[in-house]
């Protein structure tokens, strides 16, 4: 945070198309709004393993080139239709170095993340990347639920 006024200016968004991914963008999407604060979203690529095959996929679904029109296309539009700066960071190598790593570059004020990520399966449980940033981040961390169904 900027030690004079304690002002978010800049916010880290981790993206990885899960549907926790999309609930933590809309949050950050909203929250940079309210703060007239720059959203910068970063994708590990070292997820793409994980990902179910996708045949409609123009460039396959393991190529850089599909990976960031995602990460500038359908995985932030809830931040480009706030009306916030976003600035997109595609880095390989594993989600929570890629993520904390992009955060001290960037010099975030605030990291945001979902509860679980792509690939993950315990349902309701934080996922590893999740627990290790929120660990050893030396930043803010706001992590959005998952969506749990009515008991």
């Amino acid at each position: 945070m900027t030690a004079v006024t304690g002002r978010v200016q800049r916010i880290l968004l981790g993206v990885d198309g899960s549907v926790e991914s999309s609930r933590a963008a809309a949050f950050a999407a909203t929250l940079a709004a309210q703060l007239d604060a720059e959203v910068v979203a970063v994708h590990a690529v070292g997820l793409l393993d994980v990902w179910p095959e996708d045949t409609s996929a123009p460039h396959g679904r393991n190529s850089h080139l599909h990976v960031r029109e995602l990460v500038e296309g359908a995985w932030t539009e809830s931040v480009r239709a706030a009306g916030v700066r976003l600035r997109t960071v595609l880095r390989d190598g594993p989600p929570s170095i890629v993520l904390l790593d992009t955060a001290e570059e960037v010099d975030a004020d605030l990291i945001v993340i979902g509860s679980r990520g792509i690939g993950q399966a315990d349902l309701y449980a934080l996922g590893s990347t999740t627990a290790r940033i929120t660990e050893t981040s030396s930043r803010p961390v706001v992590v959005v639920p998952s969506i749990r169904p009515e008991t």
